[in-house]
């Protein structure tokens, strides 16, 4: 057993590889994932099969979390056929901050796995403008 809940990284094009790759440019290299590029011209049960070929090779054991960019597109919608598996979730509307809460996580319980991606999620935007810079000092900004 390796020790950390399984990842998987879907998106369309290569937005899920490119998002890893950010991640292992912040925190280092990561074990126990994969990434998946949906593209227009692919065969969905090809990527099906792909899909659960890649997830077979990763070590299951603790969990398996499965990143997806939007809400009811290809990638979601194949990945909701992972549900069937015990200790899965599956999670749309990833962004880097989410991911690199999640790694810095991957030791913990599954239980503890959803609390941990929903705070991230809804931490890991805050929105600037000429008003923000006028009413905090700029150092205060971006802490």
């Amino acid at each position: 057993m390796n020790g950390e809940i399984a990842l998987m990284v879907m998106s369309h094009g290569q937005f899920a590889k490119a998002a890893m790759a950010s991640l292992e440019l912040v925190i280092g290299k990561q074990n126990n994932y994969d990434t998946m590029a949906i593209e227009l011209v692919d065969n969905v049960d090809a990527l099906k099969e792909e899909m659960f070929e890649k997830v077979a090779k990763l070590d299951t054991e603790r969990g398996l979390v499965v990143f997806t960019d939007i809400l009811g597109g290809t990638p979601m919608n194949l990945a909701g056929h992972l549900l069937v598996k015990d200790n899965v979730l599956l999670c749309s509307g990833f962004n880097l901050p989410m991911l690199l809460e999640f790694s810095l996580n991957r030791g913990k319980d599954f239980s503890e796995i959803r609390s941990v991606i929903e705070m991230a999620y809804s931490n890991g935007m805050s929105i600037a403008t000429n008003d923000n810079l006028k009413e905090e000092e700029e150092d205060d900004l971006f802490l």
